[in-house]
């Protein structure tokens, strides 16, 4: 459903076509993207954002966050810990995601196959190389538009079952605290079922937390 304003006058539509449309429209994920897109109303230009998950509509969740982002205009690095590169791409695509300008971080393909060259996609060694995933990352984001730049890392869930928790909450805080220099917007997933003592310490290093998980039906 076209959302978008200032493109003309479009051709009238009967009341069966508008139906047809808009139902097309929430079941794409429409309806979550405006979801998304209140929750981050009235951050600063500069974020950093937890955003709690389910597993229900995983990837409808993750394609709307891209396309919130992209729609404004921004470019940005995803830090995938959970799919390979590859499939990652895929999911984009299905979800008529132009990955244009979009670095993608690999850090699990090398430890279940080959990774696939050429895909605009860098590969880390492992989940728990987290000072060579930092680095890959400020390497993208110093290319990156000054003010028009977002992260994602999906998912922080990952990151605590291969590294201990109090390196997990430190990689947040100091992560964090170098994309808002660098005038970045930062989104750290993870999962609803965290332990609430771990949310608790990552609640401090963000902005905002935002249960994305009690916004959908599974």
């Amino acid at each position: 459903m076209a959302m978008q304003m200032g493109w003309g006058q479009p051709a009238k539509k009967t009341q069966a076509e508008k139906i047809d449309e808009l139902m097309a429209y929430i079941q794409q994920g429409g309806s979550l993207g405006i979801e998304m897109e209140k929750s981050f109303e009235e951050l600063p230009d500069k974020f950093v954002v937890l955003l709690e998950t389910s597993t229900a509509q995983y990837d409808l969740i993750i394609a709307n966050l891209v396309k919130n982002f992209q729609k404004k205009g921004f470019t940005g690095i995803f830090v995938t810990l959970n799919k390979s590169g590859e499939d990652l791409v895929g999911m984009l695509q299905k979800s008529g995601i132009d990955r244009k300008g979009l670095f993608i971080i690999d850090a699990i393909s090398k430890k279940i196959a080959k990774p696939v060259q050429g895909q605009n996609i860098s590969y880390v060694d492992s989940p728990q190389n987290l000072i060579e995933i930092e680095a890959v990352i400020t390497d993208y984001a110093e290319d990156l538009p000054q003010g028009k730049g977002f992260l994602i890392i999906d998912s922080l869930s990952t990151l605590l079952v291969y590294n201990a928790e109090k390196t997990v909450e430190k990689f947040v805080h100091l992560l964090g605290e170098k994309m808002r220099a660098m005038g970045m917007k930062s989104i750290f997933t993870i999962r609803s079922n965290t332990k609430p003592e771990t949310m608790d310490v990552l609640t401090q290093f963000c902005d905002k937390v935002i249960n994305m998980g009690s916004k959908i039906n599974p």
